[in-house]
């Protein structure tokens, strides 16, 4: 078998196709869906296109059965309309907008932005009637403009959303500074000067700012956004109520992170499930899926008010995979593998270095745990590919662990 002795030798020198057992939000995944898991895909994909109202979607499932891995399914799904984004828990209340508002527009391409900053001036009033039809380059025109509509009227930061309007008006309508307002948009962290000349007192961070416009823009926004919160259970309690202005966190702002030092008297401190709601309250077109271990579900949707109740859809599982997944998984694996080493397939064998017998073996074994299974190939390609051990040792060596664990 001269392909399949090239393939072993090929193995020798580069990582094998099991070498990742975690999936990450920060590494894309490049795997198709085993047919367990597409039915729990489309059933999300349907909530996020359909459903206006059961905005929160909890995707519940044991260590290592894969909620990660189907999360960058739906990230990379071309059948679920608006784009989809990771977002860690922000670290404390005074930034959860703006921790939450650069996530999200890091996906919004700048043709995107400028549409939607246009669009909102015109709103405000930059087309005028006299003499016919033209654009003014008037800024603070607008800005009176703007100041009359009921976003301003009913807002609870007028100062904060003031300044946002600003900026948006300026990228919209300003050639000389429309780059300087982009990236303010973008949540740059601008010096005194760079903000004096674009006509405001603070960036973005400051307190209030990225809530109002994020509420402007994802309003703008035409499908939408979904966002998704991984493992929420492990990963909220990182958020605190308070600004911890020496931590770390803030070292990459280079001391000029801004939040605002009077602010109005508001005594009620929310906490991150509160942030939550309040967030999809203030932007409709927000979709939130969060995934936590199936143990912790109780736990994690008691956090959540009874008046936000209306909001959460009913949990969905994800769950082992099966006999067939297994085997689905092991040869679209291998064939992944092959196609970026440029290595011909094995043709009559498409197990191979592995027998059907050997890889159901190791399936009763993890009880078709996904990332027990990976584990498992590794450890099976380390011991074909380096001690030599052959398939018939390894297959007595499965029933062996098989007959102790019963």
């Amino acid at each position: 078998m001269e392909e399949g002795q090239k393939f072993l030798k090929h193995l020798e020198n580069s990582l094998s196709p099991f070498e990742k057992f975690v999936a990450k939000p920060d590494i894309d995944e490049n795997l198709s869906l085993v047919n367990n898991r597409r039915y729990i895909f489309d059933v999300i994909i349907k909530i996020l296109n359909e459903d206006k109202t059961k905005r929160i979607i909890p995707l519940l499932a044991k260590t290592g059965i894969g909620k990660t891995f189907l999360l960058h399914q739906i990230k990379q799904s071309l059948e679920f309309n608006a784009p989809s984004v990771f977002i860690d828990v922000p670290p404390n209340s005074d930034i959860f907008f703006y921790d939450i508002y650069t996530k999200i527009i890091e996906v919004v391409e700048s043709s995107e932005l400028q549409r939607i900053t246009r669009r909102l001036a015109d709103l405000w009033g930059v087309t005028e009637k006299k003499f016919g039809l033209f654009r003014t380059g008037n800024v603070l025109k607008v800005l009176d403009q703007a100041k009359k509509t009921s976003s301003y009227k009913n807002s609870k930061h007028q100062p904060q959303l003031e300044e946002v309007m600003i900026v948006i008006i300026t990228h919209a309508i300003d050639p000389e500074r429309s780059s300087l307002a982009e990236r303010w948009l973008l949540g740059d962290i601008m010096d005194f000067d760079e903000l004096f000349f674009l006509g405001v007192e603070n960036n973005l961070s400051a307190k209030y700012m990225a809530e109002e416009l994020l509420h402007l823009l994802s309003d703008e926004i035409e499908d939408g956004i979904n966002i998704m919160f991984d493992d929420i259970d492990i990963n909220w309690e990182r958020y605190s109520k308070f600004d911890h202005s020496n931590d770390d966190f803030y070292d990459e702002f280079e001391d000029s992170y801004q939040t605002l030092t009077v602010v109005e008297d508001e005594e009620f401190v929310p906490d991150f499930f509160e942030q939550l709601i309040k967030l999809l309250e203030k932007n409709k077109k927000i979709k939130i899926i969060i995934s936590m271990q199936t143990e912790n579900k109780d736990e994690i949707l008691s956090k959540f008010s009874e008046d936000s109740k209306y909001l959460i859809n009913e949990p969905i599982e994800i769950f082992n995979f099966s006999t067939q997944d297994t085997k689905d998984y092991y040869k679209e694996s291998l064939q992944f593998y092959r196609k970026n080493h440029n290595l011909s397939p094995i043709l009559n064998d498409p197990f191979f270095p592995l027998t059907k017998k050997l890889i159901l073996l190791v399936y009763e074994y993890t009880l078709g745990n996904p990332r027990e299974i990976i584990r498992n190939f590794q450890q099976i390609f380390d011991e074909i590919v380096f001690d030599k051990t052959p398939i018939e040792e390894l297959e007595n060596d499965f029933r062996e662990k098989l007959r102790k664990k019963q």
